[in-house]
Parts: structure tokens; C-alpha cells; sequence
């Protein structure tokens, strides 16, 4: 699932039944709806080849043309209180909200961690050698002290 998946999924959980557009509408937009662009990405890279990736986002609300105010004051704190985490993926950061046009627009950023793909060839299995049982080794003669001398019988 991508990241433009993630967001739609928490949108809808937040404001289930607005329509939400990643694509410019010719005929315009519905209200009250959302749209959502990429705005930027940068990348950090870090120690073992791995980045950090931050991926900006736009998220324009366009509110009900009959209360255009108050909805989007009551969309403003409902996206402050909910829209904080794409569930099981990453937290999104540096929300910040502001009334443009009549719309209210919130930016934002994911950050991701990525790091190599390792396709290598793991140990499949292990070949054991053939191991036979040894016999055991006959116990050593006896030893006699002889005169002296040591006699082996």
C-alpha cells in the first residue's frame, strides 16, 4: 500500500463519505471534499546505506459553501486530534493549518526509513556430513613393571 493510500484510508476513517481527489477535477470539486498533492521530498541518507525520507503533503479541505467557516474550524480540530499516524507505517509530522481562498489547507510530512533490499541467497539448508559411528577404540594393554623396565603384555 502506498503512501497516498495510507492518508486516503485515515481521511475516510476521519470523514467517512467525503470524496477525496489526488487528480485536478475538470467539471471542479465537490464540497465538501478533500485533496491531497505531493508538494516535496528530501532525502538524508544515513549510516548503512540507509535514508530518510521525507515526503511533503498538501491536504486542501474544501468546506460546505453554506457554513464554510465553522465547517472548516470543526474539520481543522478533528484533523488536529485524529489525523496524527498512519496506522502501522509512520507518524506524520510538522502539521500546519491555514485558511487560503476559503479553503483550509494543512501541509505536512511523512518520514520514512528505507534501506536497501537485501536479495542476496540466505543458507537454504545445511548438508550434513556423513557421519559414521566410530568403533570404539580397544582399551590400551596392560602395562607391568618388569624389573625395572616397563612390559607391555
Amino acid at each position: 500500500m502506498n503512501i497516498f493510500a495510507r492518508i486516503k484510508q485515515l481521511l475516510a476513517a476521519i470523514a467517512p463519505g467525503l470524496p477525496i481527489y489526488r487528480e485536478q477535477q475538470s467539471g471542479g470539486f465537490q464540497e465538501p471534499s478533500f485533496f491531497v498533492s505531493l508538494i516535496g521530498d528530501s532525502v538524508e541518507p544515513e549510516l548503512f546505506s540507509r535514508q530518510k525520507r521525507t515526503h511533503s503533503f498538501q491536504l486542501v479541505y474544501f468546506p460546505n459553501p453554506d457554513k464554510p467557516n465553522s465547517d472548516m474550524d470543526d474539520m481543522k480540530f478533528k484533523l488536529m486530534d485524529q489525523f496524527l499516524e498512519l496506522k502501522d507505517f509512520a507518524t506524520i509530522r510538522n502539521r500546519d493549518f491555514k485558511p487560503v481562498d476559503g479553503t483550509l489547507t494543512l501541509t505536512f510530512d511523512v518520514w520514512v526509513w528505507a534501506h536497501p533490499q537485501d536479495n542476496t541467497p540466505k543458507q537454504g539448508s545445511i548438508t550434513l556430513p556423513d557421519i559414521t559411528v566410530k568403533p570404539v577404540p580397544e582399551k590400551p594393554e596392560r602395562m607391568k613393571r618388569i624389573g625395572g623396565k616397563t612390559h607391555v603384555e
